[in-house]
């Protein structure tokens, strides 16, 4: 009997009914009865019941989203960031964990029950896991403070102080997601700053199914020029990066929200993160990807940037917003856009405005560079002022440093001595 197993892609874990001698790459400790190993590398010897722990799991604690199983010393180097939320240690062993939210709990922790009898109360005492403001009746110290939300904070991404808004704001970007800014959100008194609540309390390093390594939360690019391309949906980003800088690897924050296990509303079925060899048609896009989640039970495939469209969006001054859909609108056999009047593909997703009748492409509601925000200003050593990046105009102005026309997408510009430079100047 054998099973092909997460921890070991190259061969199968084969069946032994009586192991003596080894320990438990899951659970670190002592083999004594049957088991799975690797025979021909000699090596991953497990439990049986480790073995055949399931690689999801939907777990009380943490009911927002499935805990996926993974080995603690492959993900995690730096145990400050891997201590499971139950028992508070690192063990380097299997661990359930939540990507999204930096949430883990060891596989014995997670099988803990929820509810126990003991000496110190005559009725069942029970697990709960949320913010709440008591006095343990034991050693009669308070305990866990209740969460109240700071109005006003300092952040390590801006040199300002930041106040919590709770107003709406019109065509304001988040400074971290490059999301449309919605409250509760935090803005900066001084300059044109904003952070959505979420954003200020993404965690500082993270573990991401796409990298081997974990990676650090940076509010701008490790590179030259403030930009970096997405390694994961492929899109220029001038906000917050998870960055290795052993490896250059980039994710923008959207992207870094996504485990390896999708649930999307635009289909019926959980998929998978896979990378392939060979590259699959988009069923949002119809462009073609090696990398991107995968139905099991269908055809139906979806690249990063779809997986990370906003379902609902604003465009412009239109007072209505505009929902993401996923099936025609009608059965009229003709499907426009209303922005740029060319023909839609019924069988690709769109965003909608019931109330208008208003259908418009992903790329014409959403523009050409959905996850940059221009009009942000960065400081460069060869120029005193300030440089604010912009996108390209009529004029085309001539770059300071080259000498060509700045006829690039988008520039850098320093409005009071009218200097610009283009970004692969800098």
């Amino acid at each position: 009997m054998e099973i092909q197993h997460f921890c070991h892609d190259e061969h199968p874990l084969v069946f032994n009914e009586d192991e003596r001698g080894h320990r438990c790459w899951a659970c670190n400790e002592p083999i004594l009865g049957p088991s799975y190993s690797c025979i021909k590398c000699e090596r991953y010897y497990h439990h049986k019941s480790c073995a055949e722990l399931p690689r999801e799991l939907q777990h009380p604690l943490h009911p927002k989203h499935p805990l996926i199983l993974f080995n603690e010393m492959n993900f995690f180097k730096d145990k400050k960031y891997s201590k499971c939320e139950v028992c508070r240690q690192y063990r380097g062993q299997y661990t359930y964990g939540c990507s999204l939210c930096n949430f883990n709990l060891h596989n014995k922790c997670a099988s803990l029950p929820l509810t126990i009898k003991s000496e110190v109360h005559e009725h069942p005492l029970t697990r709960i896991w949320r913010s709440m403001k008591f006095t343990c009746d034991l050693c009669g110290k308070e305990g866990e403070d209740g969460i109240e939300i700071a109005k006003e904070i300092k952040h390590f991404s801006h040199e300002h102080d930041l106040k919590l808004i709770d107003e709406v704001e019109n065509n304001k970007q988040c400074d971290g997601c490059l999301r449309a800014i919605l409250p509760p959100f935090y803005s900066c008194v001084k300059c044109n700053f904003f952070l959505h609540k979420s954003c200020v309390e993404l965690p500082k390093k993270k573990r991401h199914p796409l990298h081997r390594h974990s990676l650090t939360l940076l509010p701008k690019a490790a590179c030259r020029t403030m930009l970096f391309w997405c390694d994961a949906c492929g899109q220029i980003c001038n906000g917050f990066t998870y960055n290795c800088n052993k490896c250059d690897f980039d994710l923008d924050v959207q992207c870094s929200l996504i485990s390896d296990i999708l649930a999307h509303k635009g289909h019926e079925h959980c998929l998978h993160l896979s990378s392939t060899r060979y590259s699959q048609n988009c069923s949002s896009c119809n462009f073609e990807r090696s990398q991107g989640f995968r139905c099991i039970t269908c055809e139906f495939a979806l690249d990063f940037k779809c997986a990370t469209l906003p379902y609902t969006t604003r465009y412009k001054q239109h007072e209505h917003p505009f929902i993401l859909s996923y099936v025609a609108e009608d059965d009229s056999g003709e499907y426009y856009c209303d922005i740029c009047e060319e023909e839609r593909d019924p069988n690709q997703w769109f965003y909608y405005c019931a109330y208008c009748n208003y259908p418009a492409h992903p790329k014409c509601i959403l523009g050409k560079y959905p996850n940059f925000k221009f009009g942000v200003s960065y400081t460069f050593d060869c120029h005193p002022h300030p440089l604010t990046i912009i996108q390209k105009t009529k004029d085309h102005h001539a770059c300071h440093r080259c000498g060509g026309p700045c006829d690039e997408e988008f520039f850098y510009q320093c409005v009071s001595c009218n200097f610009y430079v283009h970004t692969y100047c800098l």
